[in-house]
């Protein structure tokens, strides 16, 4: 069973539109309605298994694609109205952007910046 209370690192509710990208396929929009600094859950009707790797572009900017945040993740749980996602990389020029983001929606961004600085910057462990 699930436990929300395990979470290494707080979660920030968002609305904010994403491409996501499977292999060999062409992007299906998607939005991002939570997310943390290893992780997102995604508002889509596209039903993937868990354990599926998938490209995402989290998209910002006054036109949605100037500054994306660029990730490669795996979904670790399919919902009825989403996907849960598990970050296995960032892009090195995205980690400005999703702190950012992550802080600036947090209910208590201190915590964030504890989190992050707790970690050595490093925003995903690989090896889970």
């Amino acid at each position: 069973m699930f436990n929300p209370n395990h979470r290494k690192f707080s979660r920030s509710q968002v609305a904010v539109a994403a491409l996501l990208t499977l292999k060999e396929r062409n992007p299906v929009e998607v939005m991002v309605v939570d997310i943390s600094m290893n992780g997102a859950l995604l508002q889509t009707d596209l039903k993937l298994t868990p354990g599926t790797h998938c490209n995402v572009s989290i998209l910002l900017g006054h036109f949605q694609h100037e500054l994306p945040i660029e990730v490669t993740g795996v979904v670790v749980r399919s919902l009825e109205d989403g996907l849960a996602l598990r970050f296995e990389s960032v892009k090195i020029d995205s980690t400005p952007r999703l702190k950012s983001l992550i802080v600036e929606h947090a209910e208590d961004p201190e915590q964030v910046e504890v989190e992050y600085s707790q970690n050595g910057g490093w925003i995903f462990n690989p090896s889970h």
